[in-house]
């Protein structure tokens, strides 16, 4: 497929907009929210860092699409990255990361910290969970504060409150059955799962706030909800399948991509006993004697490198990386489908070229 935009074009603008919603989130009125001054900086502990604003940017160019003013849509668009951040947050304490875009998680910063201020270790790890979990909270909220300061950049009022009701109802529950999902599919028995159960969990757990981003900038952009205007819906449609993409080649990555680009340890997702489609293509594709390896090592939190190295071995030599990209791959070119409605022009080329950024990418 041909594009107007090239990677690095698109990725000048995603630069740009990151500016803006910065910005937004960096306002003072709402640094003054935050007290004592420990849950201030954990608040905005990973907001702060380099990051894609993939969600921010969808919403953004939606909006854009639809002969919207993004500039309206921008209080929206930070509530979408501040929404995402309360899930990276809780994610990690879950999963028990201690690395984020390359640097310490919330819970680990505020557990070295404490250490620092005479805390024991116990008392260091359960001061720094407490943390995160309690700067969570406080970010889905602010969430909910940013989007209602929408209504003071013009959007209508009817708009705002469908999409607050839509991410605290549709959102919320599926994101968190989504998680549920993944924590609870680790503990299963790798034959007990099917392709689909893996692949509805990726769609609750990442495809489902993706497809609220552009749901909202559409919204913005018409000054209607998605009940009164298809169009909406068909963006809807395309982000929700361009972020079931997006986890399928972050599973990818998980096994095959640079440490230091990824910012976390590559292989954390065998010591944590991620059940990805990768996982089941190669185990329905291995021998007897692999099937037994991946069953007795996925999942072991003290694995070896040379057992961890030994499932990547695995989970390459029998096609579960391939067939996952190629999965994944799918999924974008029915979600380009579904831009078919939008008039052609330059922000319709820059959601195609997101849409192929997905499965390009190297981190």
């Amino acid at each position: 497929m041909t594009l107007g935009i090239s990677k690095e074009e698109f990725l000048k603008e995603l630069k740009a907009r990151e500016v803006l919603v910065s910005g937004i989130i960096n306002q003072e009125r709402y640094q003054q929210f935050f007290a004592p001054e420990i849950l201030r900086q954990a608040v905005y502990l990973y907001l702060n860092r380099p990051a894609k604003r993939l969600r921010p940017g969808i919403l953004l160019f939606c909006c854009a699409a639809v002969g919207g003013d993004e500039e309206q849509a921008l209080s929206a668009a930070a509530a979408v990255e501040v929404y995402h951040t309360w899930t990276l947050v809780h994610d990690d304490i879950i999963d028990n990361d201690t690395k984020r875009r390359g640097l310490a998680t919330v819970h680990e910063e505020f557990r070295c910290r404490s250490l620092d201020w005479g805390y024991t270790e116990e008392e260091a790890i359960e001061l720094g969970r407490t943390i995160a979990i309690i700067s969570g909270d406080l970010q889905q909220a602010w969430a909910i504060r940013l989007l209602l300061d929408s209504i003071e950049s013009g959007v209508p009022a009817p708009v705002v409150l469908d999409l607050i009701d839509r991410l605290t109802t549709h959102v919320a529950g599926r994101l968190l059955e989504g998680e549920t999902q993944d924590v609870l599919f680790a503990k299963y028995k790798i034959p007990d799962l099917q392709e689909q159960d893996v692949i509805r969990m990726l769609e609750l757990k990442t495809g489902v706030l993706y497809e609220f981003a552009a749901i909202a900038g559409a919204s913005i952009g018409l000054a209607q909800t998605v009940r009164q205007n298809p169009l909406i819906g068909s963006l809807g449609d395309f982000a929700r399948r361009c972020g079931l993409a997006f986890q399928l080649y972050d599973d990818i990555l998980g096994i095959t991509g640079d440490q230091q680009l990824l910012g976390k340890p590559v292989g954390s997702d065998i010591r944590e006993g991620k059940r990805t489609t990768i996982v089941l293509h190669a185990f329905k594709n291995a021998g007897a004697q692999e099937r037994q390896f991946l069953q007795e090592k996925l999942g072991n939190p003290g694995i070896s490198e040379k057992d961890s190295a030994k499932i990547r071995q695995i989970l390459i030599e029998y096609n579960g990386v391939e067939y996952t990209r190629k999965l994944a791959e799918s999924f974008i070119s029915e979600a380009l489908r579904e831009l078919a409605p939008l008039p052609a022009g330059r922000f319709k080329d820059l959601l195609s070229t997101w849409a192929q950024y997905i499965i390009n990418r190297d981190f």
